[in-house]
């Protein structure tokens, strides 16, 4: 199938997909039912899902979780961290967040096409554009 973009979603657009008391809510919605219905290839890191998991426990039961994120497994791709990953990003000389670090080298990794995301200051060195959901969903037919 041709997809129309290939990006990887920080994690906070899966938080502001499960936790509907916040400003991107809507949004991070619609990019979540576009990688779903296959418009969009979507792409998570692994510890993306952790976190997730981690973060929910206190909105979801585990059950529910369990269902949530046995949804995103099945229908986005998986990047999992290596140790090589962990030791480039440790070994920056602008280090400065180990999560995004992580997510910045999966997607270059993968060589996605964009990183969706609210926190673009936190992105502004990586080597993959880093886009607003609302840029995401506007710049794009899908």
């Amino acid at each position: 199938m041709g997809y129309s973009m290939r990006v990887l979603l920080d994690t906070n657009i899966i938080l502001y997909w499960l936790i509907p008391d916040n400003l991107f809510h809507t949004n991070a919605r619609t990019i979540i039912k576009h990688c779903l219905d296959g418009k969009i290839k979507g792409y998570v890191t692994s510890h993306s899902l952790t976190d997730v998991f981690y973060i929910c426990r206190k909105h979801f039961s585990i059950e529910q979780l369990q269902n949530l994120l046995l949804l995103l497994v099945s229908n986005f791709e998986i990047l999992v961290e290596e140790k090589a990953d962990f030791m480039s990003v440790l070994k920056e000389t602008q280090f400065f967040d180990l999560e995004d670090g992580l997510q910045m080298v999966c997607a270059k990794n993968a060589d996605l096409d964009y990183i969706v995301t609210e926190n673009l200051k936190d992105f502004k060195n990586s080597k993959v554009k880093a886009i607003s959901i609302e840029t995401a969903l506007k710049g794009f037919s899908v």
